[in-house]
C-alpha cells in the first residue's frame, strides 16, 4: 500500500497498547498512519492526561485535501469527519473498507487531554454518583 498523503510505501508497524495488539500501516516519510476497520477504536478511547497539551497537527488546508484510500481502488475518495473528542482533528475515513487515515500528530491530539479537563470529568462523574 502507498501513503494517501505523499504516495510513499507504507510500512507495517506493531501497536501494543494496554489490551490491544495489532499491526498498522505507517508512512516513514510523512508520519501518517492507516488503521484498518475497527483498529483505531481499540486505542482511541485511551486518554492520556498531560500538563500542557501541544497539538502538532497539519493545518486546515492540508487536512481538507482530497485523499484516496490506500487499501481500496485508487478512485475511492476518503471522506472527512471531525473527531468527536477533538474537533480540530479531521479524520479521513473510507466508506468502502471502513479504514481510517490519521496524519502525523492527529493520534496524539485525540489521545492527549489537558489534566484540568480530566480532573473536571472525574469531578462530574463523582458528583453524578451521589
Amino acid at each position: 500500500m502507498n501513503c494517501p498523503r505523499c504516495k510513499s510505501e507504507l510500512a507495517t508497524e506493531k501497536v501494543i497498547d494496554f489490551n490491544a495488539s495489532f499491526e498498522v500501516d505507517s508512512c516513514t516519510s510523512c508520519g501518517g498512519i492507516w488503521f484498518d476497520k475497527d483498529e483505531l477504536t481499540q486505542i482511541d478511547k485511551v486518554i492520556e492526561p498531560t500538563f500542557l497539551e501541544i497539538r502538532k497537527i497539519p493545518g486546515k488546508k492540508t487536512q481538507k485535501e482530497t485523499l484516496s484510500c490506500p487499501s481500496c481502488d485508487s478512485f475511492q475518495v476518503l471522506e472527512k469527519i471531525e473527531h468527536p473528542r477533538d474537533k480540530k482533528v479531521i479524520i479521513d475515513y473510507c466508506p468502502s473498507c471502513k479504514g481510517i487515515w490519521l496524519d502525523k500528530g492527529e493520534l496524539e491530539a485525540i489521545r492527549e487531554e489537558n489534566w484540568l479537563i480530566t480532573i473536571g470529568k472525574i469531578f462530574k462523574w463523582l458528583i453524578g454518583k451521589e
